[in-house]
């Protein structure tokens, strides 16, 4: 690892935070299906835990990560306070004068293979704000809840109606996401909220200070908007 490699850094800053290693580590794609129900199943047990460690580690810096719960406006008001505080604590990446930012986009692999501890702990702090996301958005709109993107439903997201019934494989297959219930049929809706999380980390890192894609809390105005409501 690099001499002041930002995600070296920030797990530093987190000092006591506690680690969150998942069971199963590695690209999701060579676990089989037993190991990431087991995933899950660990994660969803974990959940609540989790999201108070989290909470407990915003009000340091005298933010109230427990108003996000709500999912409503005061959730929305709280996570751009959230979003703010992380664009000023997440360092930048060094910036090479020939090639610029030679690390854009983020690192999935070492995500993956990650035990979120030591030098990694800060995956453990990106996966809670992930949790913390998920649980404004499943607030807002009890539909959605935390399912393992498997092959059926991969394919019910990506599959035309004739010219490709079963669909290219999607980069979520097989991720841990936020999935809003289909069982009248409908299309579901799929959110990688962790890999969506550590790419607004990541992004925030920009040695150009570029404005990122989206801020925390991720999706949950389209959600109180009702843009995935069933009519």
């Amino acid at each position: 690892m690099a001499a002041g490699d930002p995600y070296d850094l920030l797990s530093a800053r987190l000092g006591d935070y506690p680690p969150d290693t998942p069971l199963h580590r590695g690209d999701h794609r060579w676990l089989t299906r037993e190991q990431r129900a087991g995933n899950l199943a660990q994660f969803l047990a974990r959940d609540a835990d989790r999201i108070a460690i989290l909470v407990s580690r915003l009000a340091r810096e005298g933010i109230d990560g427990a108003a996000v719960l709500k999912g409503d406006e005061a959730a929305l008001a709280e996570g751009r306070r959230i979003d703010a505080w992380l664009a000023g604590w997440v360092p930048h990446r060094r910036f090479d004068p020939v090639l610029g930012d030679v690390e854009v986009n983020p690192p999935r692999a070492r995500w993956f293979a990650s035990d979120r501890a030591g030098a990694d702990l800060v995956f453990s702090f990106v996966s809670d704000l992930a949790r913390l996301n998920a649980a404004a958005i499943a607030a807002a709109d009890p539909l959605f809840s935390w399912a393992v993107v498997e092959d059926a439903l991969d394919v019910a997201t990506t599959a035309g109606p004739v010219d490709d019934p079963q669909g290219e494989p999607s980069d979520r297959r097989y991720h841990l996401c936020l999935v809003r219930d289909a069982s009248d049929g409908s299309v579901p809706v799929v959110f990688d909220v962790p890999l969506a999380m550590l790419g607004l980390v990541h992004g925030r890192m920009s040695p150009l200070g570029l404005p990122v894609s989206a801020e925390f809390p991720i999706g949950l105005q389209a959600v109180r908007s009702g843009a995935y409501a069933r009519t």
